[in-house]
C-alpha cells in the first residue's frame, strides 16, 4: 500500500510545495475535500520512509486510516478494502471512526469486520488474501450491502476529519 500511495502522493515537488503550507493555512481552505486531500498528502509525506506509519502519532494515523478507508471502499467496496494493504488497519480504522465521532460509519465498518472469515483480520496481506479466497457468496453479498450503506454517508467523514484536526491541532506535527 505504501508503494502504491507513494506513487500517487509521492512526487517530491508536490510534497515540497505542500510542506511549505502550514496546517493553519490548509485548514483555512474553503473546499473541505481539498483540505482533507492536502492534510492526507502531508501525512503521507511525513510517513513516506516508514514501513508501518511509525513516524505518525495516533491522531495523525486516525486521519490517514479514515482516508484509506474512503479511497478503497469508494473505489472497490469492502472487498477491495480488505484485499489491499489498507485492510491491515481495519481495527485501527474502527477506533479512528469512533475517535472522530462517526459512530454510524464505525457501525458499518464493524459489520464488515464481523463477517470477515477470520477475526481479528490478519495483518499479513497473504494470510488476509488466503482467507478472502474462501469467502462465500453470502459474505460478498453482505459486503455489497454494506458498501451501499457506506456510499450513503450517514456521517460526513470529510467534515468530521477536519473538525477532528482542528480540535486536536496541537497533536498534528506537520
Amino acid at each position: 500500500m505504501k508503494k502504491f500511495l507513494n506513487r500517487i502522493f509521492g512526487k517530491k515537488a508536490t510534497q515540497d510545495k505542500l510542506q511549505s503550507k502550514s496546517l493553519d493555512e490548509i485548514l483555512q481552505l474553503e473546499d473541505a475535500t481539498e483540505t482533507v486531500i492536502q492534510i492526507d498528502e502531508l501525512l503521507w509525506g511525513k510517513s513516506k520512509n516508514d514501513t508501518n506509519f511509525e513516524s505518525l502519532n495516533d491522531y495523525e494515523k486516525n486521519v490517514l486510516f479514515i482516508g484509506m478507508l474512503e479511497r478503497e471502499v469508494n473505489n472497490g467496496g469492502f472487498d477491495q478494502y480488505f484485499f489491499n494493504s489498507s485492510g491491515e488497519y481495519a481495527h485501527e480504522t474502527l477506533t479512528a471512526l469512533k475517535d472522530i465521532n462517526a459512530p454510524k460509519m464505525a457501525a458499518i465498518l464493524h459489520q464488515a469486520i464481523k463477517i470477515f472469515p477470520t477475526v481479528p483480520i490478519p495483518k499479513n496481506a497473504e494470510a488476509r488474501r488466503e482467507c478472502m479466497e474462501k469467502i462465500s457468496e453470502t459474505i460478498t453479498d453482505n459486503w455489497d450491502s454494506l458498501d451501499n450503506e457506506f456510499y450513503q454517508y450517514p456521517e460526513n467523514l470529510t467534515e468530521l476529519s477536519i473538525e477532528y484536526v482542528k480540535n486536536n491541532k496541537s497533536k498534528f506535527q506537520l
